[in-house]
């Protein structure tokens, strides 16, 4: 019996000192050493300011498991002065093993790298993830509502060299180029520092995060807290002017077209918590070109991510609660709606310590094919969000977003919100009402739609259960949706293995399932769905899965299950590729007939050297008549990218892509300079090439290739800022 009992109370003293532990991390509270003398971001840790600063370390793993030892020791540095925040870290490792390169900004993600997560407001709602990897090369990222978008470019500055023992980071992040609540030159945010170590599959964070909670890093933050920081003015000017002249094969002949496009763009910090974004004929130009997409026998238009330079600040405000990227309702606020505006304006940030809000007001370009253009070329666009945070990552939300032109109107207004308790559970939902008119005169029609959902996620358990009902018609001029008409329940359930020997890391199963009612036709479709993921070293996953469903189409039910394998491999430091290949049911939408098709992805990254990068993607789609084996369709899209890096500023691109179906051809070629995002000059050309020949009337088929358009374009900017 004492045995017993001291074995028990041996337990109940290590799960306490367990909750201790993590208790500990998140509330311990770290103040950052004032610098008398600024650092130089080189990589070398020679100051005195890095001598005297807090620092941390005893980085604990989540990927792919929590709370274990990661394989090499990391020690992370905290710093400012009045205008800028300074951090380091000292990373431990094999210099030989280390994956890195000289790359473009943002593409660094299979590299080795480490990340300071910064919730500049320490409010739960948001934060910045800030990427370095051991060149030195920066990714920023914004996270907000379960979604990370990498379109967010801030303007800050870092180095990094490798060294005997592993390899150093320095950075510095001005306080001008993030939102931050200030009082007496008193900041307190939230951190946590992540580490990734790309062939051990293995991803680290000081504090640790807590398997009870999951990946909840907004819940988990370290508070951090300077002081004498001065209270900074933001102000900034960006001129930017583009020049295109291109031809175009119509009717037979070559016509040419030249395109001179100046503008300008402001913004103003009204405080340090609130931004004024403000632009006239803004330059929405690309430099790189939405990469291939199967959009053959869509049921709903293919939507791009968002990349342009000015909807990116306070966008990850307007994700919204209850929904996931296989909702029919998937986004309420989708700027890539406004397509080409006159002018345009912003104001994003907080108005004391827990109101967020975010506007636009634009007036887009009408599409000129509209018979009454000349009568209104333009449309009005306008979005309103706010959120009122609470404890944790939680919040209550509003929104209204409108469109309207020429009589015609269509405004969505609702609220949103979640509500986290236990830790690892969140409850959230929406309501959104549509009010649509026609035109002058016409009536206002009134539909809406509501979501409910529940989450659970922790160490060894994800899953949810939700309800959603959209109303027939339902519709959104700003928004982005894929099908109306329907309530529908869905659930998932992901228990998390962890083997204890062998190769495989954790083993990660799923089942979902969804029960959908069509409202036009009274017909019921259902999907049970199942896959089994492994993950391995070296950035490795395999994964298999199957599922069987049905859909509802123009009131008639089709089959619509599939089985598929997928890979994914970091094979050496220069070498990784992903691959993955499906059979499907499907429905050819066009004659609502039942088909089957096969479905096959493959991409190769070659890392040649440290500065020259080669990748190639290629995607098959196919579908065939079920009932008599007749080919509907089948498109191969074949895409070859080529990187040279010569500096962190400077790269020399060629791409290549391939549609089997259109059978065109686009080449495109860009030299980009880029010494900090806003300062940029770019020289591209590209051209279409199509198997057609013109015969004296129309276009017909052809075995040689006719260029059928192309065209050459400078961009130039540069960034003032006070």
């Amino acid at each position: 019996m004492l045995r017993i009992f001291l074995r028990l109370k041996g337990r109940i003293f290590s799960i306490l000192g367990l909750s201790l532990f993590f208790f500990g991390q998140l509330n311990a509270q770290v103040t950052s050493q004032f610098a008398d003398e600024a650092p130089v971001i080189d990589g070398v840790l020679d100051e005195v300011v890095w001598q005297k600063s807090p620092t941390v370390t005893g980085f604990k793993t989540f990927v792919p498991d929590f709370s274990q030892e990661m394989p090499y020791k990391t020690v992370a540095y905290m710093a400012h002065d009045e205008e800028n925040l300074y951090f380091a870290f000292k990373c431990f490792d094999d210099p030989n093993e280390i994956k890195t390169s000289i790359a473009a900004r943002d593409r660094i993600g299979d590299d080795d790298w480490v990340c300071i997560n910064l919730d500049s407001f320490n409010g739960g709602q948001s934060l910045y993830g800030l990427y370095i990897n051991p060149n030195g090369i920066q990714m920023d990222t914004r996270f907000a509502a379960g979604a990370e978008d990498i379109g967010l470019d801030l303007i800050w500055y870092s180095a990094a060299k490798i060294v005997d023992d592993g390899y150093v980071v320095e950075a510095r992040i001005p306080f001008k180029s993030i939102r931050y609540s200030a009082k007496d030159g008193e900041v307190e945010m939230g951190v946590i520092f992540e580490r990734k170590i790309s062939r051990f599959s293995t991803q680290g964070t000081f504090p640790s995060l807590d398997p009870q909670q999951g990946m909840a890093f907004l819940t988990q933050m370290m508070p951090l807290k300077y002081k004498g920081v001065q209270k900074s003015q933001l102000v900034e000017i960006l001129p930017a002017v583009t020049y295109a002249t291109g031809r175009q094969h119509i009717d037979g002949a070559y016509q040419k077209n030249d395109n001179f496009e100046p503008s300008l763009t402001t913004k103003v910090g009204i405080t340090s918590e609130l931004v004024w974004d403000a632009t006239v004929n803004p330059d929405f130009s690309q430099v790189e070109s939405d990469a291939g997409q199967v959009e053959v026998n869509q049921r709903f238009p293919v939507n791009y991510p968002e990349r342009r330079p000015f909807f990116l600040e306070g966008n990850e405000n307007f994700n919204f609660a209850a929904t996931s990227r296989f909702a029919p309702v998937r986004q309420v606020v989708n700027t890539r709606s406004i397509v080409s505006p006159r002018t345009a304006t912003k104001l994003t940030g907080k108005i004391g310590q827990k109101n967020i809000i975010s506007t636009i007001y634009a007036q887009d370009r009408a599409d000129e094919g509209l018979s009454d253009y000349d009568e209104d070329p333009t449309a009005d666009v306008g979005v309103i969000r706010y959120m009122r945070s609470f404890t944790q990552d939680s919040y209550l939300g509003m929104i209204g977003t409108t469109r309207s032109r020429n009589g015609a109107h269509n405004s969505v207004y609702g609220f949103d919100g979640q509500y986290r308790f236990r830790q690892a559970n969140i409850l959230s939902g929406h309501f959104l009402n549509s009010a649509t008119r026609a035109g002058s005169g016409a009536d206002t029609k009134n539909l809406a739609t509501g979501t409910i959902r529940l989450d659970r996620n922790t160490r060894n358990f994800n899953g949810h259960i939700a309800y959603l009902n959209v109303a027939d018609g339902f519709r959104s001029d700003v928004g982005y949706i894929t099908r109306t008409g329907i309530s529908r329940v869905t659930m998932s359930a992901s228990p998390k293995l962890y083997p204890k020997k062998g190769l495989i890391k954790r083993i990660d199963p799923l089942v979902y399932m969804s029960f959908t009612r069509d409202k036009p036709s009274g017909l019921n479709e259902s999907t049970v769905y199942m896959s089994l993921e492994a993950t391995l070293p070296r950035n490795t996953e395999l994964s298999i899965s199957g599922d069987h469903s049905t859909e509802i189409y123009n009131g008639q039910k089709f089959k619509d299950g599939s089985f598929s394998l997928s890979a994914r491999s970091q094979i050496t430091k220069r070498v990784f590729f992903r691959t993955s290949y499906g059979w499907d049911n499907g429905i050819y939408y066009s004659s609502e007939e039942q088909g089957y098709g096969k479905r096959i992805n493959n991409s190769l990254n070659l890392q040649l050297s440290d500065k020259f990068n080669a990748q190639f993607t290629h995607t098959f789609n196919s579908l065939y008549s079920e009932e008599t084996d007749d080919k509907y369709y089948d498109v191969h899209i074949v895409r070859g990218r080529i990187i040279y890096q010569a500096n962190q500023y400077l790269f020399f691109r060629a791409i290549a892509q391939y549609n089997s179906l259109s059978e065109v051809l686009a080449p495109n070629f860009l030299v980009s300079f880029t010494y900090i995002p806003g300062t940029v000059v770019h020289l591209g050309w590209g051209g279409l090439y199509e198997k057609v020949r013109w015969d004296g009337q129309e276009y017909v088929d052809h075995n040689e290739y006719l260029q059928t358009a192309s065209g050459f374009f400078f961009k130039a900017s540069y960034l003032w800022r006070w």
